[in-house]
């Protein structure tokens, strides 16, 4: 593909966007568009200088912070901009789930209203340059080599119905990670988890990453030697985890080198799909473009909430739209459309029936 066409189309689409959301043509192309592109920029250079300069401390808090437990522990990572998507998801953990709140690039504001609403939960803040988060591989990197005891983690937007999940993740002697749900590759069988709620067994995978020197991170270019194992499972030469990928994603070369090892990923079978939800997408995209039915998302968990402190300081999101109705109006309603605002209406209305019987059995 032509470079010039391709990038052409893709200025085309995000102006597009933004003018959906209410800027003018001028304004997107001279202010929005270049703010975009340098902030993008700025965040892509400070994802290596993140590592370099902080892994050591961010490591030593992590260390700190694990060798507070006994047992098993769960990790939320707390990105900018998602409060609203976060206290809800905090809000269905059962009581006694030991949880660890990762403040990865969130505002001191963030961080102050997470500590008035949910005392209950420990909380450490990663070490960045301004207005960056670390990459997903990097924390859970960080969390591996911090961690001896197995861990899980929970995405932000993930909301667990059915507390019996969480006794079930515990993983076995064979099994290198435990998922809610999985998928599998059509080229090869290769399993794979959804990451949105995992549980690691850190001592097979930490064992892994010492082996063949990897980690958790991406990786565009296998090392030479680690080529003869993966074609071992069918993976290499272009063929990897996911079929549709075109490097090895997040976790990804880790798990399979644990698979070439003889260990496994285990997914949860017992649970049908109202036992929990993930909304995904919530914490990577620019909001002057994003689409018409994630703000609709961001409006409607914004009135979850009720607060007017997370309205006025996410004002930006939903801009030019007062109300989630408002949005929903504009939104052409496909049918790809009309199933995820109906999917997120029915996510919004469980949750707020779960906050109202918490309230009810409290008093």
């Amino acid at each position: 593909m032509n470079p010039f066409a391709y990038y052409a189309r893709r200025v085309r689409t995000l102006v597009g966007r933004m003018r959906v959301r209410g800027y003018g043509l001028l304004p997107s192309v001279l202010l929005v568009l270049p703010r975009i592109t340098l902030v993008r920029g700025y965040r892509h250079v400070a994802r290596r200088v993140n590592r370099t300069l902080f892994d050591a401390v961010n490591l030593q808090r992590l260390r700190h912070i694990a060798d507070a437990f006994d047992g098993d522990r769960f990790y939320v990572i707390v990105m900018p901009g998602t409060l609203h998507f976060l206290l809800p998801c905090l809000a269905l953990l059962p009581d006694g789930l030991r949880v660890v709140l990762l403040f990865n690039g969130a505002a001191a504001w963030e961080r102050r209203l997470v500590a008035q609403r949910c005392r209950a939960f420990r909380s450490c803040s990663l070490a960045t340059l301004p207005a960056t988060s670390l990459v997903h591989g990097d924390v859970i990197t960080l969390l591996l080599e911090s961690n001896t005891a197995s861990f899980g983690l929970l995405d932000h937007d993930c909301y667990v119905f059915d507390p019996r999940i969480f006794a079930s993740l515990s993983t076995g002697p064979k099994d290198c990670l435990t998922a809610i749900y999985g998928g599998i590759s059509a080229n090869t069988g290769f399993p794979y988890p959804e990451t949105y709620l995992m549980f690691l067994h850190a001592a097979v995978l930490r064992e892994t990453m010492a082996r063949y020197h990897v980690d958790a991170r991406i990786c565009h270019d296998v090392p030479e030697p680690l080529r003869p194992l993966l074609q071992r499972i069918g993976l290499g030469d272009g063929v990897f985890v996911k079929d549709y990928g075109t490097f090895f994603d997040t976790l990804h070369l880790l798990l399979a080198l644990a698979v070439v090892d003889g260990y496994a990923c285990r997914f949860l079978q017992q649970f049908d799909k109202e036992a929990i939800s993930h909304v995904g997408g919530t914490s990577w995209k620019t909001a002057e473009t994003k689409e018409l039915v994630d703000c609709y998302v961001d409006w409607c968990f914004l009135d979850l909430d009720g607060g007017a402190e997370l309205r006025r300081r996410y004002r930006h999101r939903t801009r030019p739209f007062r109300s989630a109705t408002q949005v929903r109006a504009a939104i052409p309603m496909t049918p790809e459309a009309f199933a995820r605002v109906a999917w997120i209406d029915t996510l919004v209305a469980r949750l707020a029936r779960a906050r109202a019987a918490r309230i009810a059995a409290a008093r």
